[in-house]
């Protein structure tokens, strides 16, 4: 059943954006500020949820994106993706971090549902919303560590830790890429995720804890995280033609005591 979208207020330059995830639905402010700009999401749903912004290109408007999204095909040129924040497990939240240009723009998911796999967005998960005219003030968010994406690796500045800490992502590469963050339960391993991320039909083992979704080559992004005990990987499922950057050496293995 496709859901109402609720749209918020426009937002002062100063506040952080609210955007909560339902099934299946996105709610946040229809105007928020160019420039720099930090995100609260939070995953009430009972799936997994993540939230993508694309922007579309001028002469375009959201009803173009609305009859594409009715026809279905391949993503057209006039929607440039802007980042976003990796999948959540229901009733986890993470803050997030990114610039964005003024424009017009959709924030969606297409996370699979467990009902078939049917992207979410052809359940009508997206909201309109303006970026810009106003320009917000704000400036980068202190971090706890730096991480590196390189065409195909990942460097980090300091251990990952459990508890509140703050990323900053930047992207050392040629090319957009993730840092998917996902919890393996015990008895989960990280081949059973990359087969899940690559396609596979059975239901997915590891739990998605957050992260970015893309982000642009030479470009930042900053997440706040809260992980608890466990093992975790930190991957990249971008897909090219050489394969998953995962494999091609875009993942890190770590645990948290």
């Amino acid at each position: 059943m496709i859901l109402a979208i609720a749209l918020a207020a426009a937002l002062a330059p100063s506040d952080v954006v609210a955007v909560r995830a339902t099934d299946y639905a996105i709610a946040l402010p229809a105007q928020i500020p160019a420039g720099l700009v930090t995100f609260s999401f939070e995953n009430n749903g009972s799936e997994p949820h993540y939230v993508r912004f694309v922007r579309i290109a001028a002469g375009r408007s959201t009803a173009d994106f609305v009859a594409w999204q009715k026809a279905g095909g391949a993503i057209p040129e006039w929607l440039e993706s802007s980042g976003g924040v990796g999948p959540l497990a229901p009733g986890l939240k993470e803050e997030f971090t990114i610039s964005l240009a003024a424009g017009k723009y959709i924030a969606l998911c297409s996370y699979p549902s467990k009902d078939g796999g049917a992207p979410h967005l052809e359940k009508g998960m997206y909201a309109p919303v303006d970026v810009g005219p106003s320009v917000s003030g704000a400036k980068p968010p202190a971090e706890d560590l730096t991480l590196t994406m390189h065409d195909h690796g990942f460097q980090l500045t300091a251990p990952i830790s459990g508890g509140p800490a703050r990323w900053r992502i930047h992207n050392n590469g040629s090319e957009p890429h993730q840092a998917l963050i996902v919890r393996l339960p015990e008895g989960v391993t990280e081949w059973q995720e990359r087969t899940w991320l690559n396609g596979g039909r059975a239901p997915r083992s590891g739990i998605p804890v957050g992260g970015i979704v893309e982000l642009d080559a030479d470009a930042d992004a900053w997440i706040a995280v809260d992980l608890k005990a466990g093992q975790y990987i930190l991957i990249c499922s971008m897909l090219e033609q050489e394969g998953r950057h995962f494999d091609l050496g875009m993942i890190y293995r770590f645990t948290i005591e």
